[in-house]
């Protein structure tokens, strides 16, 4: 994969994403049932998933191999913590295009 690629987001539900989404943020609350059921799911099916509470807890090693990244809200309202979460991938996406995306923390 080259380094500088731009990361393509989907979302959706999870079984909407396309297979190249490796990467799947569940956002909404840590302990909902159905969250922790579709992380278990996504991660069935080969796929990394985690549950995000706020865009501060995106890690950038999990995205610098990744290609593709599936976005499934967990309840309505959500909106804010979306748009966090899509302006963090945009920040560590510009990051990988310098080539710096390993050594970079927050």
């Amino acid at each position: 994969m080259n380094e500088t690629s731009a990361i393509t987001i989907h979302t959706g539900p999870l079984w909407e994403l396309p297979p190249d989404a490796r990467l799947v943020l569940l956002l909404g609350d840590r302990g909902c049932d159905h969250l922790r059921e579709i992380r278990r799911i996504a991660e069935f099916r080969g796929r990394a998933a985690f549950i995000i509470e706020s865009a501060e807890e995106l890690q950038p090693r999990w995205f610098v191999h990744a290609e593709a990244v599936g976005i499934v809200l967990g309840s309505t309202g959500l909106q804010p913590l979306y748009s966090a979460v899509l302006a963090r991938i945009r920040e560590l996406q510009a990051v990988r295009a310098q080539g710096m995306l390993e050594g970079f923390a927050r």
